[in-house]
């Protein structure tokens, strides 16, 4: 389960890298509202999936992995937000944040149904964590491909 883990994480970090070089490749196409939503779509999504993925693979320590989540949250929101200009610096900074913290969340959910009063399913947890990091790679492809999409457009 780990293997699958760790390829998930790197596949999505894959697809982060490949996202960012074709923005800033046309980063001359983005004007302030095209590049505000552009940014707070890579940053969020970006963010979320590393966090549930990082949290799905360090589960023991929640403040610790919360924390690391955070800042690379953060560090991703400034990477993709410093495209454009300060507002979207802004945008990316903050969406980055907020999807870090929704990932280790949805982490945490995943790990222990019984946090938000859940009921515990009949899959195991391994199919669990398998079936969430899946999405996650199909979250994070879907996301890159719409915005590639909107770049064309």
């Amino acid at each position: 389960m780990q293997i699958i883990l760790i390829s998930t994480t790197f596949i999505n970090i894959v697809f982060g890298v490949w996202l960012y070089f074709v923005m800033s490749k046309s980063k001359l196409l983005l004007n302030d509202s095209s590049g505000y939503i552009s940014v707070m779509t890579s940053s969020s999504t970006l963010s979320l999936v590393a966090a549930l993925n990082l949290y799905l693979l360090f589960p023991a320590d929640f403040e610790i992995t919360g924390l690391l989540n955070l800042l690379l949250g953060i560090g991703i929101g400034w990477l993709f937000g410093s495209m454009v200009n300060a507002q979207t610096l802004i945008a990316g900074i903050y969406n980055g944040g907020i999807g870090s913290s929704m990932g280790t969340m949805a982490g945490a959910v995943v790990m222990n149904p019984a946090i938000c009063g859940l009921p515990l399913t009949i899959l195991s947890e391994q199919e669990i964590i398998i079936f969430f990091a899946l999405l996650s790679i199909c979250v994070q492809g879907i996301s890159a491909l719409l915005l590639l999409f909107s770049f064309r457009a």
